[in-house]
């Protein structure tokens, strides 16, 4: 799904750009940006795709439990150097939140039905720090007449490490979720089931259009996607447990908030042991929509070569 909806869109974004090109690529004055550097500043939407939460029917990986109402905010500075007109590298650190929650999915009975009576959800800031080559299609195949297109699509791919801590709300206060160990994580009765991290690396994947105003500013608009390798970015994966397990390993008090955060299903009576609370097929991730402001500083960086 994620694939298809990349590839659909890298398309429609270099035919357009090529478009553009066609018309504006003699006339802009705009200047070779080989070894200048760039400041960027980066706003967006953030969107949860993982076990909590989407729309109606079956859950899916991908954009296909895309949910407005679950958007959250995404703020980011970063660095790039270009390295030439058609390739750049970039150092970016973002603040972003994530949500979940089964309450907002549209209940109409069907497979989608268990989710909602679940009535899971969460909440997360997240931290990332990612690096990125940036590759430019249409300056690459124009780079030998061309200075520099208006309008550059662009894809980009790299790195990226990410600090998570996901929370749930009980009684008004919000309980950071991985110290309860819901599913048992670190318990003798699931060896398999350790506790999970919450610092974790990603790929990112970024396409979009890049838009330069002049020689000084420009703008992009993209989607980012993140191919991540842990499913707990909503505390949840596997099966429901034995709850007097939380007796076992916690104080008292411990014990109760754990018992109360474990099931909040709206139907209690089919919450048991061993009973499935999450795809554990699929891993968490988020995508963001976003725009990002690029300055261009004054300086270019040369770089000599001893001589050989």
């Amino acid at each position: 799904m994620c694939k298809k909806i990349l590839t659909t869109l890298s398309l429609i974004l270099f035919a357009s750009a090529y478009t553009f090109s066609q018309k504006t690529y003699d006339l802009d004055g705009l200047r070779d940006l080989t070894n200048y550097w760039e400041i960027d500043i980066t706003g967006g939407a953030n969107q949860f795709l993982g076990d909590l939460g989407g729309q109606k029917g079956i859950g899916r990986d991908g954009l296909k439990d895309y949910k407005t109402s679950a958007n959250r905010i995404l703020a980011g500075v970063s660095g790039t150097y270009n390295i030439t007109n058609y390739s750049a590298v970039n150092l970016a650190f973002n603040y972003a939140g994530i949500y979940g929650a089964d309450s907002i999915i549209d209940n109409t009975g069907n497979m989608e039905r268990w989710r909602y009576y679940r009535n899971l959800s969460f909440k997360s800031n997240v931290f990332e720090a990612t690096a990125t080559y940036t590759f430019y299609p249409i300056m690459f195949m124009y780079r030998n007449k061309i200075e520099l297109f208006r309008f550059n699509p662009y894809i980009s791919t790299g790195i990226g490490l990410m600090h998570f801590n996901p929370k749930a709300k009980l009684d008004g206060k919000w309980y950071a979720l991985q110290p309860f160990r819901l599913e048992g994580q670190g318990f003798e009765e699931y060896p398999d089931r350790q506790p999970y991290k919450r610092t974790a690396i990603f790929i990112p994947v970024n396409v979009g259009v890049k838009y330069y105003f002049n020689n000084r500013l420009a703008l992009s608009a993209g989607l980012m996607m993140r191919k991540t390798f842990t499913d707990y970015m909503d505390d949840i994966s596997t099966t429901y447990i034995d709850p007097a397990l939380f007796d076992k390993y916690f104080s008292p008090e411990k014990a109760a908030i754990a018992k109360q955060l474990y099931s909040r299903s709206l139907t209690p009576w089919k919450v048991k042991p061993d009973i499935v609370k999450a795809d554990a097929s699929d891993k968490d991730s988020y995508v963001t929509f976003s725009l990002k402001l690029s300055i261009r500083l004054d300086k270019r960086l040369y770089i000599y070569y001893p001589k050989l």
